[in-house]
C-alpha cells in the first residue's frame, strides 16, 4: 500500500488565496516522501495547457507523479454556466498531460426544485457526464465519481430528505453500472462516508467496494466536513480499512487535507506528523 498527498493543501489556502508555487509545494511533498499527489491544475487561465506541460516536466524532475485529479464542481455556483462544461473538459485534458490515472468526479450536479426522480437524475447524470467519460475512454483515463453527502445547503429542495444526489451509494452504483464501462469506477472519500453515515460508513463502503479504484482520506468529528489529518477524528480506520483490503483495493491511501494554512516555520514537522499517519493506515491495511 502507498500514499498520496494532496497538493493543492498545501499552495492556497481554503480560500483560495495562494501560499506556495508549484514547485515549492511539491518539494515540501518530496521531502516529507511523498512520491504521488493528488493534484488539480489550473484549468481557467489562457495558458493552461503549456502550464500543464511545464508541471509535467517538474513533477517528473523531482519523481513524483500525479495518481489522481479533480474535475471542477459546480453545486455551489462558483462557475458560469457556460464556462462550466469548458473548465471541466480542460481538466481533463490537463489530467492526460499529466499522465493522471483518476480523474475524480462530482455527479451531484442536478438541481433538486420539486422532485427527486431516481431515473430521470440517472439520466441526467449520464447524459452530464457522457462526453468526458468518452474522452477519458480512449486517453486510458479512469472516471472515479465520488461519494459525497447531504449538506442541507438552502440552495436546493430538500424532497424526502433528498437533495443531493451521490449521497447514497446506491446513486453511486446505478451512475456507474449504467456506463459499465471499465473506465468509469469510484472514488471513495471516507470523510464525505463519516458525515453521511457515521458509524455506519464501513457497511455503506462494503456495497460499492469492488468499483473502488481510488480515495480521499481525511478525518473528522460531530459530523462535520473537516479534512482532518487521519486519527484527529473519530473514524474507525480498521474497521473501513478491512472492507478495502477484502475488496482487493490495489489503489493508494490519498491524503486530502483541504482547510488550514501551515506556515512554513512548521510545516516539515506537520508534512512528518501527516506522513506517519498515512503510514500507519498503510501498515493497517497491510496486516488485515
Amino acid at each position: 500500500m502507498e500514499l498520496s498527498f494532496s497538493l493543492n493543501y498545501l499552495m492556497q489556502d481554503s480560500r483560495g488565496n495562494a501560499l506556495r508555487d508549484t514547485l515549492t509545494a511539491a518539494k515540501i511533498c518530496r521531502a516529507a516522501g511523498f512520491y504521488h499527489i493528488d493534484y488539480t491544475p489550473n484549468f481557467k487561465s489562457g495558458d493552461w495547457e503549456d502550464n500543464a506541460l511545464r508541471e509535467k516536466e517538474l513533477f517528473d524532475s523531482l519523481g513524483i507523479s500525479v495518481e489522481q485529479t479533480h474535475a471542477p464542481f459546480n453545486r455551489y455556483r462558483q462557475y458560469d454556466d457556460d464556462m462550466f462544461p469548458i473548465y471541466c473538459r480542460r481538466l481533463f485534458e490537463a489530467s492526460k498531460i499529466l499522465g493522471a490515472k483518476y480523474v475524480v468526479v462530482h455527479a451531484d450536479e442536478y438541481r433538486t426544485t420539486d422532485r427527486y426522480d431516481e431515473k430521470e437524475i440517472v439520466d441526467f447524470t449520464y447524459d452530464y457526464l457522457a462526453p468526458n467519460v468518452e474522452y477519458a475512454e480512449k486517453n486510458g483515463m479512469c472516471v472515479a465519481i465520488e461519494n459525497v453527502f447531504e449538506d442541507n445547503s438552502s440552495r436546493y429542495a430538500i424532497i424526502d430528505g433528498k437533495s443531493r444526489f451521490t449521497s447514497r451509494v446506491e446513486e453511486i452504483k446505478d451512475v456507474i453500472e449504467r456506463f459499465s464501462s471499465p473506465n468509469v469506477k469510484c472514488c471513495w472519500d471516507f470523510g464525505h462516508a463519516k458525515c453521511q453515515y457515521g458509524d455506519k460508513m464501513a457497511k455503506a463502503l462494503g456495497e460499492v467496494s469492488k468499483y473502488v479504484v481510488c480515495t480521499h482520506v481525511h478525518d473528522n468529528y460531530y459530523g462535520k466536513d473537516l479534512h482532518l489529518v487521519p486519527f484527529l477524528g473519530d473514524t474507525d480506520w480498521e474497521e473501513n480499512l478491512a472492507v478495502l483490503k477484502n475488496a482487493g483495493y490495489a489503489g493508494k491511501l490519498s491524503l486530502e487535507l483541504v482547510y488550514g494554512n501551515i506556515e512554513d516555520e512548521v510545516i516539515a514537522d506537520f508534512m512528518k506528523f501527516a506522513r506517519s499517519a498515512g503510514a500507519r493506515l498503510c501498515d493497517i491495511f497491510d496486516k488485515q
